[in-house]
């Protein structure tokens, strides 16, 4: 191409066109940024628009040479004119922003690009390379050429891949060029399309495997068409650090507000950790606490840590199974079902952040279910977060409700003990079991919570976990689970910690010597729940052993659900709090 050839000249000595700026102005008052920006543009690169502070040396004087961000246009349009808002105010916060498209204020007609053809095709993947191979090269030489604006002002081997629709396909491209200055892509609003789907000939699934930097998704929500497949690329992705951020704006997205909206500010975050090494900003991506100043957003994230599974029985031949996983649309297992091969998943935290501490998660459901994605997957990012190793339990679970056929009829089926009711409970076991003989199911899930303890202790090293402080943390039947691990413990297994959340016993208690401390969080009006916890606590007071209660008003168990995410001014975020600073009073992480 004309531009492409007329840079290779320049590069060889054979053009030499002084830079300068045929265009300049400064769009959107500048951006809310400490640098004001400018859209400007270059006569030794023409089809281009450049954004940047527009006192580009005195901005790196204070902040080092500048990040370089390549955007693609939505429609992959030669204009980046309708970004100007979002593209200026990330400029003004210390970045240089090669778009692809001649300088336009908005008063220049643009060609039209959206003719649906093999060529056309063609051209906007050529316009994606040529971001890499002709801009950042060009900006690259610029840098090392004194006696202009870009003079060591730049880092160009810190680049982020970067476009909005189909631009966020010229990103994709771009991230997948192989090209190592590439340190992050930004698809915006966009997603790898299926083969038959519009612009499937741009980028297709299978090239995703090519990503070798992380990667995050910022999409519309319900209303924005491209979620699906954006969400589709993450669940794809399991190679590479990948979040996907979802803000309900539809497919435009907030980028013609004023300075861009939230949008802008969710993709400053991450440029600013990925391109900038801002560490305030993992607690945001990688632990997806979005706190009050991302109010609406929802992250999900995957692949910053290794998880590992491991087989409780590996010397158990796998028999056939009729385990279910119910998934969402990223592809995380949310609820499963009927279990028969337990195992333990191992969520790490790193090694500069382990405080030693573990704790083994026991989800809840009826011990028919595990709701593996709020009561462990994201509770596992919380503990991560604060230094915590999270070990989720997949223990054994019933195939369905109890046999009626062996309920021993002289007992007839437990009554449901209200929280007036409490005077009715005879020990910490709410709901006695009928069955005759035992509950096996309950026994096979006990079992796997010890086993998990002894993987656990036997791994601590490896995982740079202290043997002393691994506790249990379970959930409704999970807590049941938990507490009847705990009272079964020897003395080599017994957990540092116990807590139970809305989970009473599931058998009679009898509060062994050695007993860890425990926490108890439960809703007052939780059917017979409440009233089992409030036993449990007064079992372990009674045997002399620490134990703290907090009953929370209105509301069932699920209330507890939700990790990072969760409202700190309600009990599913504030029992968090709560629960850790126990741990740390108790030296316990």
């Amino acid at each position: 191409m004309k531009r492409t050839n007329i840079l290779m000249g320049f590069l060889m000595g054979t053009v030499m066109i002084q830079a300068q700026p045929q265009h300049s102005r400064m769009m959107d008052e500048g951006g809310t940024g400490a640098y004001k920006a400018v859209m400007t543009d270059d006569a030794s690169l023409p089809g281009f628009t450049i954004y940047r502070p527009a006192d580009l040396q005195t901005t790196a004087k204070v902040e080092g040479p500048l990040p370089v961000v390549l955007f693609g246009n939505g429609g992959c349009q030669r204009t980046s004119y309708g970004y100007h808002n979002f593209l200026t105010d990330i400029a003004s916060h210390g970045y240089v922003i090669l778009a692809v498209g001649p300088w336009n204020d908005g008063t220049i007609e643009t060609e039209d690009v959206w003719k649906q053809d093999d060529d056309t095709h063609a051209l906007k993947v050529a316009d994606a390379k040529e971001l890499v191979n002709t801009a950042l090269n060009w900006l690259s030489a610029e840098n090392q050429r004194p006696g202009n604006d870009y003079y060591h002002a730049v880092n160009t081997e810190n680049v982020a891949a970067m476009g909005q629709s189909c631009g966020g396909l010229q990103a994709l491209i771009m991230g997948t060029m192989g090209d190592s200055r590439i340190k992050t892509t930004v698809a915006l609003n966009s997603g790898a399309n299926s083969p038959g789907d519009l612009l499937d000939k741009m980028i297709s699934k299978d090239d995703l495997k090519k990503l070798s930097a992380p990667i995050i998704y910022i999409l519309g929500g319900s209303t924005d068409g491209a979620t699906p497949n954006g969400s589709d690329d993450y669940r794809l992705i399991d190679h590479v650090p990948a979040v996907v951020a979802l803000y309900e704006a539809g497919h435009m997205g907030t980028y013609a507000e004023p300075h861009g909206g939230t949008f802008a500010k969710m993709t400053r975050a991450w440029l600013n950790y990925q391109l900038k090494g801002d560490q305030s900003r993992e607690a945001l991506f990688r632990y997806a606490e979005t706190g009050n100043e991302f109010e609406g957003w929802t992250i999900h994230s995957k692949n910053f840590s290794t998880m590992q599974t491991m087989r409780l029985y590996p010397e158990k031949a796998i028999t056939t199974s009729d385990e279910q996983l119910v998934l969402n649309e990223l592809g995380e297992v949310t609820n499963i079902q009927k279990v028969t091969d337990s195992s333990i998943t191992v969520s790490l935290p790193d090694a500069d952040k382990a405080t030693g501490a573990a704790a083994i998660v026991c989800p809840g459901g009826a011990l028919i279910s595990l709701s593996w994605d709020t009561e462990f997957r994201q509770i596992a990012q919380w503990l991560n977060a604060h230094g915590i190793a999270a070990i989720g339990l997949k223990y054994r679970l019933r195939a369905g409700f109890p046999d009626m056929s062996k309920v021993d009829q002289t007992k007839g089926m437990p009554r449901r003990i209200t929280v007036t009711e409490f005077a009715d409970i005879k020990n910490a076991n709410a709901n006695p079991s009928v069955l005759i003989g035992g509950d096996p199911d309950i026994d096979n899930s006990v079992n796997d919570a010890l086993e998990a303890m002894r993987l656990v202790k036997a791994h601590a090293a490896e995982w740079h976990i202290d043997p002393a402080k691994i506790g249990y943390m379970g959930y409704s039947a999970g807590g049941g689970v938990a507490v009847a691990a705990t009272v079964k413990s020897t003395p080599e297994l017994m957990p540092a910690f116990l807590c139970s959340l809305y989970g009473p016993a599931l058998d009679d208690v009898v509060v062994p010597a050695g007993a860890p401390r425990l926490f108890i969080g439960v809703h007052a009006d939780h059917p017979s729940v409440a009233a089992g916890c409030l036993a449990l606590f007064l079992e372990w007071k009674k045997a002399g052993v620490d134990a703290e209660l907090h009953i929370y008003g209105e509301g069932t168990g699920g209330l507890f659900g939700g990790g990072p995410n969760a409202d700190r001014n309600t009990p599913n975020g504030s029992w968090q709090e709560a629960f850790y600073s126990w741990l740390v009073a108790n030296g316990l992480n």
